[in-house]
């Protein structure tokens, strides 16, 4: 049994090492950018095992998840985050330039503003970075969770080129080198920061992320405290079903925990219900969602998921279908211009439901919604 005061942790430390030493070599020089779908794990690897081995091999980690606050322009997030560690590691630079005979520096003074430091003012982010590198020697990695965010504003886009910039300065000889790890929840998202010339880490790695596996669902069954334990091939089944989420298992598990009474003759079929129910209850909440939206959002989501990466908001393709999915729901015709679909569109991004990128690119937010939209006889007019 687990001790009760903390969460136990799944821990992928040899897949860690490979992504990090794959990194910190020149492979890894134009950047590591690693997709996996929302809740799978992705960021406990992170967090749990990459970032505390980057610090094990003497490496600065700056660590930003552009998901803890989607209120903020995610260019701000990163920069706050740079500042935040520079401020831990002021001693260190405080030192540094004192032995380079600057015993006047005041660290948020004139010399190395940290406050100043971020995208379009003050210091650079490649100066600064170089500073701090050669202050502690070290190499400098930077990881940005759910990084497609940044194409969300034309802040957020700025601070990959200033990133560049500081790749390209601290890789050169004179200092101790620059890395980027970027993840994302939607391969889609995360191939526009990586593909078109125009792209800051053009060329850059984009991996996807194996999905946890039998070694991970055993490990989970260990920590299952129930009378009795279904069998691995009826987990490994529904885990897959539940798109490789520990979340849902993990609550399949607990429910399971409580049904009494269950016996080895019917704990499979048992526990195969309770994933079910789990997965289905899930689908309709998100569908009572879709199912209170106003008739042209609705639609719009639906053509979104149908018509992928066809969708072109503005174009008379997707206006006809608008028209069409609207007529199916309110049984009148519906005149749909663009400043209708505008709205509707800003309405959705409000919600959560859709993405935007600082360009006019839109996606759907959550891919599990994706799926459920795009499922033949999934839409909006079946509800």
């Amino acid at each position: 049994m687990s001790n009760l005061s903390t969460i136990p942790i799944f821990h992928r430390s040899e897949l860690a090492r490979n992504i990090a030493n794959r990194t910190l070599s020149a492979k890894g020089l134009a950047g590591v950018f690693i997709s996996a779908p929302r809740r799978t794990g992705k960021s406990t690897l992170i967090n749990e095992d990459i970032v505390p081995y980057l610090r094990q091999q003497d490496v600065e980690v700056i660590y930003v998840d552009l998901w803890s606050d989607r209120s903020r322009d995610p260019g701000d997030l990163i920069s706050e985050a740079i500042r935040d560690h520079l401020r831990q590691r002021e001693g260190a630079l405080l030192k540094w330039a004192r032995r380079g005979g600057l015993d006047k520096v005041k660290l948020g003074g004139v010399e190395l503003d940290i406050g100043k430091v971020g995208v379009g003012s003050g210091k650079t982010i490649a100066k600064a970075l170089a500073e701090l590198s050669d202050a502690t020697g070290h190499m400098i990695v930077l990881v940005i969770d759910e990084a497609q965010h940044v194409l969300t504003s034309e802040a957020g886009a700025s601070s990959l080129f200033a990133l560049k910039a500081a790749r390209d300065q601290l890789n050169g000889s004179a200092h101790h080198g620059f890395r980027l790890i970027a993840t994302g929840s939607n391969r889609d998202k995360l191939s526009l920061l990586v593909q078109g010339k125009d792209q800051a880490f053009l060329n850059a790695v984009l991996m996807d992320l194996d999905p946890l596996g039998d070694d991970y669902l055993a490990w989970e069954m260990e920590q299952f405290d129930g009378d009795v334990r279904p069998s691995m091939d009826v987990v490994s089944r529904a885990f897959a079903v539940a798109g490789h989420k520990p979340e849902t298992l993990r609550k399949a598990l607990d429910d399971l925990a409580f049904k009494f009474g269950t016996t080895e003759e019917t704990v499979d079929a048992v526990f195969q219900t309770i994933v079910d129910r789990i997965i289905a209850e899930a689908k309709q909440g998100f569908m009572r969602q879709l199912n209170s939206l106003p008739p042209v959002q609705a639609s719009i989501l639906t053509v979104m998921a149908k018509m992928g990466a066809d969708f072109a908001p503005f174009r008379p393709q997707a206006a006809a279908l608008y028209a069409a999915e609207c007529k199916l729901l309110t049984n009148d015709a519906v005149k749909i211009d663009d400043s209708a679909i505008q709205y509707a569109l800003e309405a959705l991004r409000s919600k959560s439901l859709i993405w935007k990128s600082s360009r006019g690119v839109y996606a759907i937010e959550d891919l599990q919604h994706l799926l459920w939209l795009a499922d033949d006889g999934v839409t909006a007019s079946a509800l």
